[in-house]
């Protein structure tokens, strides 16, 4: 064992008095730390209140020094140390509770036992929210054992000064909870929320501070939780809970609840299977893929370098792709997030392709890019792919390289179609906006704290190109129904998707289905990035216009009670229209 290591020799046990022997053979005077076999000074030394060393700021006053401390230990989180709480009033204001970061130690430590320790006062994690620690530990002793745990009431909401007054804690939230976040479920943790749904700000309400503010109530509502124990039937959005009780800890990031209990804890359903297209009608369907890379389409070539990082990952993406185009039985599907190779045998185009038909026993085709294989110089990009059976291209396809599309925004597709039966010709343009990661720090496109996210003004520059082209290639076309579809990257009242309202579009989900509507989740908060916007002309024959919810409420990589759950964190959209019937 190496000199900074623990170098244990013995362990000494006495009624009432449980005490690690730690001897110096072998180590550096100066790296072991140290305790006194069978001698009561040391759990009687003089100790500093945890509450002192924690403070009232986000960082410990006294970080960097070395300090002694003592309490109960409430948790023990593997491999890394123990929580410990001192018992009684202490200075209010002030969390009673740290962290001992030993991972030598953890193994032996069990809540109930009372903990005395000497070491340096750190803070970990890198965030603003660290956890305030004693590690580099110069001395301990197991004092007592078999102790009652410390337990505090507490209520949700909570700021983020509020919770730093806890951190470290042993807290009961006595309230009815339903899970608002899922994406960590397969780690164990998810989102509590209290009350309402969780909704992105800026899908209900303008930009500004108002929608600066709904965020941050969102986040006092919520708790982050790490589950006691692997649940039998796998949690969705919406699921409910009862009263938690648990450490108030750290994931190294953010603060997270280390549930000990969670009571009546209810799964939710899965939503039922989505309606056929009525006799005639022509179903578009709108799906954001989650980076649909197949490797080198030979069985090869993983982790791709987006998606799937093995070929069994991609099979499983693949059968849950063609799951829910079984239930859809889309006759035009318009796609995101599909890697940029072309559209040869080997492919993620001619993939998809396979996917369709073997969901649908139906034959498809893939519109190409013009002028060349790939659909401008993104890794991702967009797609069209029609039924043979019911559509037919007319003249070639379009896409439009102004600026916003470029380097940012991914390059547009459009195409007329004409269905087969009535004759009826439409035109339908899918895109990807510009996402609202990787932001700037500075400039037009940074982070305005409005609720709309860094690259607001290029989204909106994308949709001033998108109108008057649109415009254009239907005159072109000679016809006035014009469908413009796809991730928009920009919720409901953002300023890219005013306007398309402004300029004279229909969002056809909300005139037909109303609102509220989301088709994704971000930290839990529900809200629209997918939509369909119609002309007048195509919209007066709109039949159906819905979102179906089997994707951004369900947990990724984690077995789910129906094949057609979470093929992405988006929601299809899918839209039907009558050409023969209606004026």
């Amino acid at each position: 064992m190496t000199a900074s290591k623990f170098c244990a020799r013995g362990l000494a046990v006495t009624p009432g008095l449980l005490l690690f022997l730690l001897l110096l053979s072998g180590c550096r005077e100066d790296t072991a730390p140290t305790a006194i076999a069978g001698d009561p000074v040391l759990c009687k030394a003089k100790s500093v209140t945890i509450a002192r060393v924690q403070g009232k700021d986000w960082r410990s006053p006294l970080e960097g020094s070395q300090q002694s401390v003592d309490g109960v230990v409430t948790a023990v989180k593997e491999d890394e140390g123990f929580y410990l709480e001192e018992v009684g009033e202490t200075e209010p204001g002030a969390s009673r509770a740290l962290f001992v970061a030993t991972p030598e130690l953890a193994p032996h430590a069990e809540p109930g036992q009372h903990w005395f320790v000497t070491g340096t006062v750190k803070e970990r994690g890198s965030s603003r929210d660290t956890l305030t620690s004693v590690a580099d530990l110069q001395a301990f002793a197991v004092c007592a054992e078999g102790l009652p745990l410390p337990n505090t009431s507490a209520t949700l909401p909570l700021s983020s000064v509020q919770r730093e007054t806890l951190e470290g804690m042993r807290l009961t939230f006595d309230q009815d909870f339903f899970v608002s976040d899922v994406y960590q479920h397969h780690r164990g943790t998810v989102s509590l929320s209290i009350g309402e749904d969780l909704r992105s700000a800026t899908e209900d309400g303008p930009p500004g501070e108002a929608a600066a503010r709904t965020n941050r109530e969102n986040r006092e509502r919520t708790l982050a939780t790490h589950l006691p124990s692997p649940v039998e039937t796998p949690l969705a959005v919406g699921s409910r809970a009862g009263t938690v009780l648990g450490v108030f800890g750290h994931d190294g990031r953010n603060a997270v609840l280390l549930a000990e209990d969670v009571n009546k804890l209810e799964p939710r359903n899965p939503p039922k299977p989505f309606p056929a297209a009525a006799d005639g009608d022509i179903r578009v369907v709108i799906a954001n893929l989650l980076n649909f890379f197949n490797g080198d389409g030979r069985g090869d070539g993983f982790p791709a370098e987006r998606g799937a990082r093995s070929l069994e990952e991609f099979e499983r993406q693949q059968e849950r792709t063609a799951a829910v185009m079984a239930q859809l039985r889309p006759d035009l599907l318009a796609v995101q997030e599909l890697e940029n190779d072309g559209y040869g045998p080997q492919s993620a185009a001619a993939s998809l392709l396979k996917v369709l038909e073997g969901g649908t026993r139906e034959d498809y085709a893939a519109i190409e890019a013009p002028g060349g294989d790939y659909l401008g110089n993104d890794v991702i990009s967009v797609g069209l792919f029609y039924r043979k059976s019911t559509l037919e291209p007319v003249g070639r396809p379009h896409t439009l390289t102004a600026e916003p599309f470029l380097e940012r925004s991914r390059q547009p597709l459009a195409q007329v179609f004409r269905d087969l039966a009535s004759g009826e010709t439409f035109l339908v343009a899918v895109n990807h906006l510009k996402s609202k990661g990787s932001c700037p720090d500075d400039g037009p496109n940074r982070n305005r704290r409005d609720g709309q996210g860094c690259w607001n003004v290029v989204r909106a520059e994308s949709v001033n190109e998108l109108l008057p082209w649109l415009k254009e290639l239907a005159s072109a076309t000679s016809t006035d129904k014009v469908l413009v579809v796809g991730d928009m990257n920009a919720y409901r009242r953002e300023d890219p998707i005013e306007r398309f309202r402004a300029g004279g579009f229909t969002e056809l989900v909300e005139t037909l289905s109303g609102l509220p509507q989301y088709s994704v989740r971000f930290y839990g908060q529900a809200g629209t990035l997918d939509y369909a916007f119609a002309s007048p002309a195509l919209a007066a024959l709109a039949s159906r216009a819905d979102i179906w919810p089997v994707n951004a409420d369900w947990p990724p990589r984690i077995d789910l009670p129906r094949p057609w759950l979470r093929m992405s964190d988006h929601d299809p959209v899918i839209v039907d229209f009558d050409f023969q019937n209606r004026p």
